[in-house]
């Protein structure tokens, strides 16, 4: 088992994953999570870059990357729209981010971690926030935004 980095939802340092997290919020209109159809990539424009869509297949449960967010796939060098995330080749950050996702599955609920650290042969520094799309109680989606840490945008800092 994984372990994960502590849920820091209701800590989030960087204003644009704040501002994210509001309007997930505001789309679920009293539902556990907002119907991918609710969400307009239009109305985030200001993060839509590091913004990642997710597929979650059930049987077997497996993620998809339906869209890798453009400033994403350029500052890892490789776009992971297409691909599935346990046919990536990098056995550490699988399993991590696979037990990242599996939380907000299982949880139906949005998770966020901050994380410096190296998986495989990549070093990371992030803050991440997991956000659940679907109904029923039943996750379709995940919409996933990651900010570098490097990129925090108030100078200086950084995100541990």
């Amino acid at each position: 088992m994984t372990s994960l980095p502590a849920d820091c939802l209701d800590d989030l340092h960087d204003p644009r994953l704040k501002r994210l997290y509001d309007y997930w919020q505001a789309r679920c209109a009293g539902a556990l999570m907002p119907m991918r159809a609710a969400i307009d990539p239009l109305d985030f424009r200001y993060i839509l870059g590091y913004v990642t869509l997710v597929e979650v297949e059930l049987a077997p449960r497996r993620y998809r990357f339906r869209l890798d967010g453009s400033i994403l796939a350029m500052l890892s060098g490789m776009d992971y729209t297409g691909k599935y995330l346990d046919a990536l080749g990098m056995p550490d950050y699988i399993d991590f981010v696979a037990a990242s996702y599996d939380r907000v599955v299982d949880r139906l609920r949005p998770y966020a971690y901050r994380k410096q650290g190296a998986f495989d042969t990549k070093t990371f520094d992030e803050e991440t926030l997991i956000l659940p799309l679907g109904r029923d109680g039943t996750v379709e989606h995940l919409m996933v935004a990651v900010i570098p840490g490097d990129l925090a945008p108030e100078p200086g800092k950084v995100l541990i």
